[in-house]
């Protein structure tokens, strides 16, 4: 079969068997790879309502369709599993999403080039283990050596020295071995396998790492020729980008001048931020960038701190971001403090984001007395020693460390706080948002903070995520995504509730898009940026497997896997009610710059209760799911071609 390894590799942790399948044709045609075979897959195998620290919860990871090739940024892998972050209670116990997460460097290529679409594991050891694939290759070593001894940068290290210096590594940190519920897995010491705890998924496996290498001869496509034209078409629209030296130059660093605006906590004035943590700081730790394969700009970053206590530390990523807006919510004005937080935090596969703001809620709750001094045990202040004291205790679960490893309902529940009190970006789902939506404005990408089954943006960024971006541009954007002509209209009609354009219709199909890129394997910034749309991923999928699929279908096949997401999740109890606006949102947010309250994305309508009520109306609407229950109706699923007997009868029950 073209475009694909054509197998899939199951290794089970308990019985300590490993075993090979042939992908299902199927599957493939109605679901593509990537993400959208990989929901498929889990519909069958995630028991509803299992804890997510079970041996029979899954960890799947399938690598996009157009892995391997040359298509410019085809590059990412997913992992799919029922996540630990506790998300809210149904019955009186915790609900858990299961969520899919996205990550992009050599991990797809390498499992790809060494025979497999997919790796799917199953089961937990009981003792600490390794998982090695090189090519056919395939062992379960011990780990024991490693667990609890190396972090994620010195694991990477002694695992490509004792089998191939080339290999991809994916490892978890002490944050994962401890099971904190925001614990992150690392590729290749270099970028995230998402929020929301997949390291703790890891961990619960006692699985410490897993060491890819292919070296079996490339992914073959149908039709050559036609296939690398469209690539060389894509390039060359790459290359002829104006701003592209400039993000070579600063990887995710470039994005400052959209970031200073969209991720604005408001403390500071933007002239003092822009000073502390702005494009000319970054450049005194930034040593190079780094592109991922087949990639033609260059998001990640090597980072090395050359002056203070911190001088001689370094780290692979994306660090400026997160650090900036930590240090505004933490105070700290000696930036290096912060990136030297993010090396720690990359080195024990701790989310940044969740640590940092979390910190920021419960040392301001400390200090305001609504949490009594004598429930700690330990002294806790706001400032730069008690917050790296917290890190270590985070991810060694020690002392106050342990109830904050639980997230942010863990917290509110053991301390009885109510995170939606937290005044920046907001909460929901027990995950809090990168980006606050009252400086950023209400675009598309913040409403799926909202709706999306994985509560933050989800990958969904079109240039809606830009600031603000002429009308036209963000139609014309979308005429190359295989809308019918009727639902642009509608998409592009003014509403007094929303503004310009609509954004829950719009979002409906931002996320079928996305979905599509997570199953070929794209990644989305160029969609950020423009650089192609679903037409040319039509194009190129149809040359590369020889069968012909429009912009139409291919984006059918995105909407077919959303809707069994949502599904996937609704039998985890997750419906309409679960989609809730952050109360902070709708707060005014007082900043030295001046009243920044919610609008719409040219500024025009401050929105209220009732216009976000009616956005989300439209969006369900658009979905084709009851506007009461969120959920998809059985006529949307017949329409889209999906085989409803073929789903589990508790699947089915769900369906209007």
């Amino acid at each position: 079969m073209h475009l694909y390894a054509g197998k899939i590799l199951w290794v089970d942790l308990t019985e300590k068997k490993i075993k090979e399948t042939s992908i299902d044709h199927t599957i493939v045609d109605k679901y593509i790879g990537g993400a959208g075979y990989a929901i498929r897959l889990a519909i069958d195998m995630i028991p509803p309502g299992i804890d997510p620290f079970s041996a029979k919860n899954p960890l799947i990871i399938f690598t996009g369709a157009l892995v391997g090739t040359p298509f410019p940024s085809a590059t990412k892998t997913i992992a799919l599993t029922k996540l630990p972050i506790i998300a809210g209670k149904k019955d009186g116990k915790y609900k858990h999403f299961i969520a899919v997460s996205v990550v992009g460097g050599n991990l797809g290529l390498e499992l790809k080039l060494a025979g497999y679409d997919g790796l799917v594991i199953t089961g937990a050891s009981e003792e600490p283990v390794y998982l090695k694939i090189i090519d056919n290759d395939i062992e379960i070593h011990d780990a024991s050596d490693l667990w609890g001894k190396k972090n994620i940068y010195e694991t990477t290290d002694e695992l490509r020295r004792r089998h191939n210096k080339c290999a991809s590594v994916v490892a978890i940190g002490k944050a994962g071995e401890h099971l904190v519920r925001y614990a992150m897995a690392i590729v290749d010491k270099r970028d995230s396998l998402g929020r929301n705890g997949v390291g703790a998924i890891f961990g619960s496996k006692k699985l410490k790492a897993i060491v890819v290498k292919g070296s079996r001869k490339g992914i073959t496509v149908a039709d050559p020729d036609r296939f690398m034209k469209k690539v060389l078409e894509v390039r060359r629209r790459i290359m002829e980008w104006s701003y592209r030296p400039h993000w070579i130059k600063l990887g995710m660093g470039a994005g400052w001048r959209t970031f200073k605006h969209t991720q604005y906590p408001g403390i500071w004035p933007k002239d003092k931020w822009d000073r502390l943590c702005g494009e000319e700081k970054r450049l005194e730790t930034l040593e190079r960038t780094y592109a991922c394969p087949t990639c033609l700009i260059a998001c990640r970053i090597k980072w090395r701190i050359k002056t203070g206590d911190y001088a001689g530390w370094w780290g692979l990523g994306s660090p400026y971001g997160k650090s900036a807006t930590s240090a505004m919510l933490w105070g700290i004005e000696d930036y290096n403090k912060m990136i030297y937080l993010v090396c720690l935090a990359n080195r024990e596969g701790l989310d940044y984001y969740t640590f940092t703001r979390l910190v920021d809620f419960f040392t301001k709750k400390v200090v305001e007395g609504a949490i009594p001094k004598d429930k700690l045990g330990e002294e806790i202040r706001r400032d730069w020693n008690c917050y790296l004291r917290l890190f270590y205790e985070v991810i060694e679960r020690k002392g106050v460390g342990n109830d904050l490893a639980e997230g942010w309902l863990g917290v509110a529940e053991k301390y009885g706080l109510d995170p939606q009190e937290y005044w920046y970006a907001g909460i929901n789902k027990g995950v809090d948002f990168i980006y606050d939506a009252r400086p950023a404005r209400l675009h598309p990408l913040m409403f799926t903070f909202v709706v999306n089954p994985r509560p933050h943006h989800g990958g969904c960024h079109t240039k809606t995520a830009q600031v603000l971006r002429p009308l036209k541009e963000i139609r014309e954007q979308f005429e190359h995504w295989g809308i019918p002509k009727d639902r642009l209209e509608q998409i592009f009609q003014f509403t007094p509730y929303s503004g310009a354009f609509n954004v829950g219709r719009y979002t409906k199909y931002m996320e079928d898009g996305m979905m599509v890129h997570n199953s070929l394997g794209t990644c989305s910034m160029y969609t950020f940026f423009g650089f192609f749309g679903i037409d040319d991923l039509a194009e190129a999928y149809s040359a590369a497997t020889g069968k012909e699929i429009s912009a139409e279908e291919l984006l059918r096949c995105g909407e077919r896997a959303f809707n069994l997401y949502r599904l996937l999740n609704a039998r985890e109890g997750f419906t309409r009610e679960d989609d809730k606006v952050p109360k902070t949102w709708l707060r005014p947010m007082n900043t030295p710059e001046g009243i920044i309250e919610l609008r719409d994305y040219y500024g025009i309508i401050q929105l209220t209760t009732d216009d976000l009520h009616r956005i989300q109306d439209d969006y369900y609407d658009e979905r084709g799911w009851d506007l009461e229950t969120g959920l998809p109706k059985k006529e949307t699923l017949i329409k889209l071609g999906i085989d409803i007997e073929s789903l589990p009868e508790d699947i089915r029950n769900l369906l209007r």
